[in-house]
């Protein structure tokens, strides 16, 4: 898990601070829940936006620089989180944390379940402690209890991984294969490879080559005192062949006769004098005739002789003259009229490129033309006047089209947008970052509230505070009267540079 950085609040590193010296312990209790897009800054005394306070917080230190952080909430709302902020006893806002996408979002029926690691200075650790650690799933180590995930097989043979666990049945299948250095090279035991990668010379056994003997007959077989098993005996009275399978060659039951295929017992499933025709064979009758229906082709016949197809090429005379109908043109040929429509051609004109196009020359080699395309930062940066823009060079201008996004024009004019879901109930001043930064100027061009269903009575509209900035602006929400003040979100859209 990829640890956090929280900002801990001016008010949050006050309490830390021991008026005698030194450094006191403080104990965090609470932590408030926000689906406002805010910046977390130091300056913060309350969490922006906060719509829920949870008492379920547990905490623990899993490294000098590191505590392990548990927040759960198993009501029954449903929501979404982009922040959060942890309480002290007195409440006072100790650290926040908040990111413009959603963290978590909660259905009804699900329980709220957020652990993450937070880091910070070893100190500061030491000097942080929790109300409740009674549900908290740290990270296991080799001093802290915690979850741990299992390593498999390959990890356990591989035995690189330093941050997982070996179960029983893993370690079983390590072992399978382990073999005692004592029995490397040992009688009985495994045999081993040399430096070459090969089986070593003092481990491998004796060879007996296989022999092949010519001999006159059986007594001469039998007379083979220097045979060994596997040795082979050719006899010319018989012209068979014999191999020894055990020892002494000497005793006729030891040589083996080996059988020679049998002679041909059918052709084709016919026995005796056997005349085949075509039909057995599934062979085209000689009768059969390989013909030329009109067209270039000529020739052909039965199949009970050579066939011989014939195709005729036309002069170079006849394709000039294009009246022949019963030929083909050839290169040969072909080359004749290329060169009389080349000699029409002027080769001494020229094809020239203005404008955005490049290139041009002479008719008498190939002239190119070349019209070169606008990458997505010459587009954005607008000064390119020699380049044509294409629909992949507008594609990849920066753009996010989400309900918190931004289009960037050529010239490299944004317009973005931010789309904001929460219940505001009160007049209060809401921060509201951009998707991304302008450089130099921004025009708010619109601020409209939103409600989730219709009412004629709620009464609280938006303004904004100020010039925007090139980041963020501010944004109050007034009523005339007080009276039923509710809005469910807003929409900002801004332009600029």
């Amino acid at each position: 898990m990829t640890a956090l950085v929280l900002q801990i609040t001016d008010a949050g590193r006050a309490a830390m601070v021991d008026p005698a010296g030194g450094t006191r312990t403080v104990r965090i209790a609470s932590a408030g829940l926000t689906a406002a897009t805010f910046i977390a800054a130091p300056t913060l005394e309350a969490l922006p936006g906060e719509f829920k306070r949870l008492d379920t917080v547990s905490g623990q230190a899993v490294a000098p620089d590191t505590v392990h952080l548990t927040l759960r909430d198993s009501g029954t709302d449903a929501y979404a989180v982009r922040g959060f902020g942890l309480y002290l006893e007195d409440g006072t806002l100790f650290a926040v944390y908040g990111q413009a996408d959603a963290i978590l979002e909660k259905a009804a029926a699900a329980t709220f379940y957020l652990a993450i690691d937070w880091t910070l200075a070893a100190a500061d650790v030491a000097a942080i402690t929790f109300g409740d650690t009674t549900f908290l799933n740290p990270p296991a180590t080799e001093q802290v209890a915690g979850v741990a995930q299992l390593a498999t097989i390959a990890e356990a043979l591989g035995g690189l991984v330093a941050d997982k666990m070996i179960t029983p049945a893993t370690m079983a299948q390590v072992l399978a294969g382990y073999v005692n250095a004592a029995q490397l090279g040992a009688a009985g035991g495994v045999a081993t490879l040399g430096e070459d990668g090969k089986l070593a010379v003092e481990q491998r056994p004796a060879i007996d080559l296989i022999d092949v003997w010519p001999v006159a007959d059986q007594a001469a077989m039998l007379a083979k005192a220097d045979a060994t098993v596997g040795d082979f005996a050719v006899r010319a009275d018989n012209g068979l062949v014999y191999v020894l399978q055990a020892l002494p060659p000497s005793t006729l039951a030891n040589w083996l006769e080996i059988t020679t295929p049998s002679p041909v017992g059918s052709v084709n499933g016919k026995v005796g004098a056997v005349v085949l025709n075509a039909g057995d064979v599934g062979a085209v009758p000689s009768g059969r005739k390989v013909q030329t229906s009109g067209g270039l082709l000529s020739g052909g016949g039965t199949l009970a002789g050579d066939l011989t197809l014939s195709l005729t090429a036309a002069s170079a005379a006849e394709a000039a003259a294009g009246a022949a109908g019963d030929k083909v043109l050839t290169p040969a040929s072909l080359a004749t009229i290329l060169a009389t429509l080349a000699a029409k051609a002027n080769g001494a004109a020229t094809v020239s490129a203005g404008g955005l196009l490049t290139g041009g020359g002479a008719l008498s080699g190939n002239p190119t033309i070349s019209l070169a395309a606008a990458s997505a930062a010459e587009i954005l940066a607008g000064t390119e006047a020699g380049k044509a823009v294409t629909p992949a060079g507008l594609a990849g201008l920066p753009k996010s089209l989400t309900p918190n996004g931004l289009w960037t024009f050529p010239g490299g004019l944004k317009l973005m947008w931010v789309q904001v879901r929460q219940l505001i109930n009160t007049e209060r001043v809401i921060t509201v970052a951009y998707p991304d930064s302008f450089a130099s100027f921004v025009v708010p061009l619109a601020l409209v509230g939103w409600n989730n269903a219709f009412s004629i009575s709620r009464d609280l509209w938006l303004q904004f505070v100020g010039d925007p900035g090139l980041s963020s602006c501010t944004i109050q929400t007034q009523s005339d009267d007080g009276q039923d003040m509710r809005l469910d979100g807003f929409n900002a859209l801004f332009l600029g540079v």
